[in-house]
């Protein structure tokens, strides 16, 4: 029994000073803060080809400096280090090799060091290419795109095969093999060998995995059918299409029993579908017209309600239901605008690929002294190849009740209208970045006719045009300019345009010197608007602008070209958010008239950035 007694007190013992010993090292781990170390000096050596400063800007990790730090990691000296080899094996230096190292420093910097071993630069002599047939030689040049005589680039090489690959199999041939080798002697010797393989056509199409949507509305969006040439472009083209159709999460169509000898194979379709159904409720900011549809857009805070059903009666077909408020930013204490929408869309018509939209909506908005209320409804039909391009044309439908009582003379003006339009819609954006536009042009065209032979108690045609073009200059700075013009006029000269469709100037997107639509408080019938700034970082996520707008606002084309046209100038402040840029813009009006001498001047926030 004692000897029990004492195996027993050894064990409790033992257990004891175990867990006493983890709860102390728990302890001092909790304690524990890793030490975060920051970059202090880069030095890059035996680079003899390329400047220091070059290679430095290129890199992910900085020097320190008094408004820039980044933190040290090995995995960003690793990035860097295939980083900088990279660049001179694109510049013909295939030996090239780079190693690394660091030095922590006392007060926590740390030191990187890089050395690179350049070796010989190799230019490209010739390319014998040998086996093709349906490709030409000068079209395999054309896509290899690498000059003769220039230094030898094998990663530009990779892709022209690459390449050259998919341009086989946008002919039928999927199976075509493209190889290459290198004979090195005083230059670059490049063989290019093709096997061609039979030319192949597309046996079966066949749909797995759709178990709500039925399978005419996915394979309505395959441009490959049963006895067609197999085309890889058109393949890819018919995943996207059935992608944008919004019914899927995923999309994958692949090759299925490769028949060589019949010269025929098999396309499995594979999707996985979402949740048809959706009932959310969505807040955030935007950007809204308010009242006139010729204002500008300014800035309003968004709450939205939503129900909808992606898949009517399995046809792909969506029907939904909106009710939203909307609060202009810069009129925060007005009642906020209320819209209610019922939407039903048909994604086809009459065999093509263009959806046609029916909408009943209704709108309410009180603004300072104005006030409307429209409802009505409108049949679209939109035609859009890609998210870059669209045209929507329509036939709309609206009863219109408007309020406006008369700056000055405190009269009470009220118009009830009945509208019917044709409406046109087109937009060409060709921006590299939706929120943050660094090169590329965005166009758009807004029109309609309303009344003539539709009837209605209104008689008037309106469009507006805008035109934008976004320049790199240097580093991250950005060149941007617009250029917007807007006319209305009625069928009959004795009658006016409505006071509701009027185009206004003044806001964060238009003439910032004013506030919004305080340009010319009434309206008018012509509408001119310049813009240009210059945008630019400063440090983390904050950025600048320097800006200059000009603009002009007429009741008809002969006042307008005897009117002054107007400028402010100004700069602003940036922060960058996942909604876009959040400004803070001050203006100036450089030519003041009247009491604008007395407030010249104008501070505007804006989200995101004016165009």
């Amino acid at each position: 029994m004692k000897l029990l007694r004492r195996i027993a007190f050894k064990i409790c013992l033992s257990a004891f000073l175990i867990i006493a010993g983890l709860s102390v090292l728990t302890e001092a781990q909790s304690r524990f803060t890793p030490t975060e170390y920051i970059v202090g000096k880069i030095y890059v050596s035996g680079n003899r080809s390329f400047p220091t400063g070059r290679l430095k800007k290129q890199m992910n990790l900085k020097d320190k400096r008094f408004n820039r730090t980044k933190t040290f990691t090995r995995r960003l000296i690793e990035l860097d280090r295939i980083l900088l080899q990279t660049i001179y094996i694109k510049n013909g230096y295939i030996d090239c090799a780079v190693s690394d190292s660091f030095k922590v420093q006392d007060d926590g910097l740390v030191d990187l060091f890089y050395f690179i071993t350049e070796g010989r630069q190799y230019y490209l002599n010739k390319i014998e290419i040998s086996g093709n047939t349906s490709l030409s030689e000068s079209k395999i040049l054309d896509i290899l795109d690498h000059k003769l005589e220039k230094p030898y680039n094998p990663i530009r090489i990779r892709e022209g095969i690459k390449q050259i690959r998919t341009e086989y199999a946008n002919i039928g041939k999927p199976l075509a093999l493209v190889t290459d080798s290198l004979e090195v002697n005083d230059g670059i010797h490049l063989f290019i060998r093709v096997a061609e393989n039979p030319t192949m056509r597309i046996g079966d199409v066949k749909i797995i995995n759709n178990k709500l949507v039925r399978e005419k509305p996915i394979r309505r969006e395959i441009l490959l059918n049963s006895g067609d040439l197999y085309s890889q472009k058109r393949l890819n083209l018919s995943k996207k299409h059935i992608f944008e159709t919004g019914l899927f999460s995923s999309v994958n169509i692949r090759l299925a029993d490769i028949d060589t000898a019949q010269h025929a194979l098999n396309l499995i379709v594979d999707v996985r579908e979402l949740e048809m159904r959706y009932l959310g409720l969505k807040f955030g900011f935007g950007q809204d017209r308010g009242i006139s549809s010729g204002s500008e857009p300014y800035t309003s805070f968004v709450l939205d309600s939503e129900w909808l059903n992606r898949n009517i009666a399995g046809r792909g077909s969506r029907l939904s239901t909106k009710l939203g408020f909307s609060l202009n930013l810069t009129n925060i204490l007005m009642r906020p605008k209320t819209e209610a929408e019922i939407l039903f869309i048909e994604p086809w018509l009459l065999g093509f690929r263009s959806s046609t939209s029916f909408r009943l909506f209704l709108n309410n908005q009180l603004l300072k002294n104005e006030e409307m209320t429209s409802y009505g409804g409108e049949i679209a039909l939109t035609y859009q190849p890609d998210r870059r391009f669209m045209v929507r044309t329509g036939t709309e439908m609206k009863k219109i009740f408007y309020r406006n009582i008369i700056t000055g003379t405190k009269r009470d003006t009220s118009t009830s209208a009945n509208e019917r339009a044709f409406t046109l819609n087109i937009r060409r954006d060709y921006r590299d970045n939706f929120l943050f536009p660094t090169q590329g042009t965005v166009f758009t065209f807004t029109g309609k006719i309303v009344g003539t032979i539709l009837g209605g108690t209104q008689d008037y045609y309106k469009f507006e045009t805008s035109f934008s073009h976004y320049i790199p200059l240097f580093r991250q700075v950005i060149f941007a300019y617009r250029g917007k013009f807007g006319y209305m006029n009625t069928f009959r000269k004795s009658e006016e345009t409505p006071l509701y469709e009027k185009f206004y100037l003044g806001g964060g997107t238009s003439l910032r010197g004013w506030s919004e639509r305080k340009f010319v408080v009434n309206g008018g019938n012509v509408k001119v608007l310049t813009n240009a700034e210059i945008r630019f970082p400063l440090f983390w996520l904050l950025g600048g602008e320097i800006f200059i707008d000009g603009g002009s606002l007429t009741p008809d084309m002969t006042s307008l070209f005897y009117t002054i046209y107007r400028w402010n100038a100004g700069f602003g402040l940036t922060i960058a958010t996942p909604l876009g840029p959040i400004r803070i813009d001050y203006a100036r009006i450089l030519n003041p008239v009247g009491k604008e001498k007395e407030r010249p001047h104008q501070l505007q926030f804006s989200i995101p950035y004016a165009f």
